[in-house]
């Protein structure tokens, strides 16, 4: 088993594009597969939850110093991250709203077990480092439902307005979903959007959301449904749950054997998390609604571009602060815990999302097309952003 484990480490990128390919050809051949609640807690159990337990919680310890380094990484991944993602996909993707929020998502999720990966290849302050993967995580629990409420409600109504402009009579709007993506059709008839049932119209007795707030929240991701509570459930399963099991996990291991073995076995379940991941990415892409978005090839290219711009510039600002500021150990550290995002924390909120709205799907496009700019651009930074000896 180890060895297959490994050979998926090395192979990742080219087993995560093996990957999607089969689940495209399963689409085409079969016909894809139906959206299931079950596909969430695959990813919360075999993706993420082994990408959190090699996890060092004694970073808590570390928020303590550095306060000053902590603030910043934190205005870099909660304000400029998030503001790049939603210029850049504005301007490249602005008709688009699923595929920008896809964006938005990438970006309020930084950190991961890739900070460690590339922080340790570069020579970077450890303690550092894992103060600033805790501090990314927990703010990430308390800040994504507010940032993904308000930036859904924001990418509504940039294009209610553009819609507006379009159709004079509003009559005709008002009944149209926002998030669905155009078809060809669609496009050649100039309509925007076409009316599609969402998950929660079809399935209103499954919105556990709807049950467990009373009616307070939704799960059809439109209009004045959406709100900060509606959000709270998918973090709380995708983030806290993984989270908490992760930690006991340690404890346990730690308890009934030693510190020193779990050391030795820690890398196993983050390896064990790339598995895990190549299992979900092929679920996700023998869904029927990935038919609609690979029909529309320049949405690749265009998504795959803004993609490029975004990492492009979310790399500047943190390599200039490295280069001027702190060009040691905790400069690399502070660079690494601002340029990664966390695709596997992305992956599972978007799932989640998906199960909300399956009209969402195309944000899964953005997400799945980062590992092949993250991978290869860290492999490359990771020879010219390294401290000193």
């Amino acid at each position: 088993m180890s060895r297959i484990l490994q050979f998926v480490q090395n192979k990742l990128i080219f087993l995560i594009l093996a990957v999607i390919i089969a689940g495209l050809f399963n689409v085409h051949f079969s016909g894809g597969w139906r959206f299931t609640p079950l596909i969430c807690l695959l990813a919360a159990l075999v993706m993420i939850y082994p990408s959190l337990v090699p996890l060092s919680f004694s970073g808590l310890k570390e928020l303590k110093k550095h306060r000053w380094l902590l603030f910043l990484s934190a205005i870099l991944n909660f304000i400029f991250v998030p503001l790049i993602a939603y210029l850049i996909s504005g301007f490249l993707l602005a008709d688009q709203p699923a595929l920008r929020l896809g964006f938005i998502v990438l970006a309020l999720l930084p950190g991961g077990g890739m900070v460690t990966t590339w922080a340790l290849k570069s020579k970077a302050d450890m303690p550092l480092t894992v103060g600033i993967i805790v501090l990314n995580l927990l703010l990430a629990i308390g800040l994504t439902p507010f940032g993904i409420s308000y930036a859904t409600k924001l990418l509504i109504k940039e294009k209610t307005s553009q819609v507006n402009q379009t159709i004079p009579d509003k009559n005709r709007v008002a009944n149209k979903k926002i998030f669905s993506l155009p078809t060809e059709n669609s496009i050649t008839k100039q309509t925007p959007f076409v009316k599609q049932k969402s998950f929660s119209d079809n399935n209103n007795e499954e919105c556990f959301i709807e049950k467990t707030t009373f009616g307070q929240a939704s799960c059809g991701l439109q209009g004045s449904e959406i709100t900060f509570l509606g959000l709270i459930a998918p973090v709380l399963f995708i983030v806290v749950f993984p989270l908490g099991l992760a930690w006991l996990t340690q404890r346990l291991i730690v308890k009934f054997k030693s510190q020193e073995y779990f050391q030795t076995v820690k890398k196993e379940f983050g390896q064990f998390s790339n598995l895990g991941l190549l299992i979900v990415l092929f679920v996700l892409m023998s869904l029927q609604n990935n038919a609609t978005i690979f029909e529309q090839k320049y949405l690749l290219g265009k998504t795959f571009l803004a993609l490029l711009f975004f990492y492009g510039l979310i790399f500047s600002v943190p390599y200039f602060i490295y280069k001027k500021f702190y060009p040691n150990a905790k400069g690399v550290a502070l660079f690494w815990g601002s340029y990664l995002r966390y695709i596997t924390l992305a992956l599972g909120l978007g799932i989640s999302l998906v199960f909300q709205n399956d009209q969402l799907s195309p944000l899964i496009t953005v997400i799945v097309l980062s590992y092949f700019i993250q991978i290869p651009s860290s492999y490359y930074l990771s020879k010219i952003v390294k401290a000193k000896n």
